[in-house]
């Protein structure tokens, strides 16, 4: 997993409100892994469903135990 592109789509995603705002409308997990994944070609790279899945995942598990 390349944790320097992470880092860019996070800079990007806290970035740009509206982005923000079209991700979170998404409720299907599909359509919001592929807007991530058009959204890693526009920065030039490729980003593979496995990798952008398991960062997903522990995404979530840091946001459960933030305040732990």
């Amino acid at each position: 997993m390349d944790t320097h592109l992470f880092h860019l789509l996070r800079q990007r995603m806290h970035g740009d409100h509206a982005l923000q705002a079209r991700l979170f409308e998404l409720t299907d997990p599909k359509d919001f892994l592929a807007a991530v994944q058009a959204l890693a070609e526009e920065l030039g790279y490729t980003l593979e469903k496995a990798d952008l899945f398991e960062a997903t995942l522990a995404g979530r598990r840091a946001w459960h135990n933030r305040n732990r």
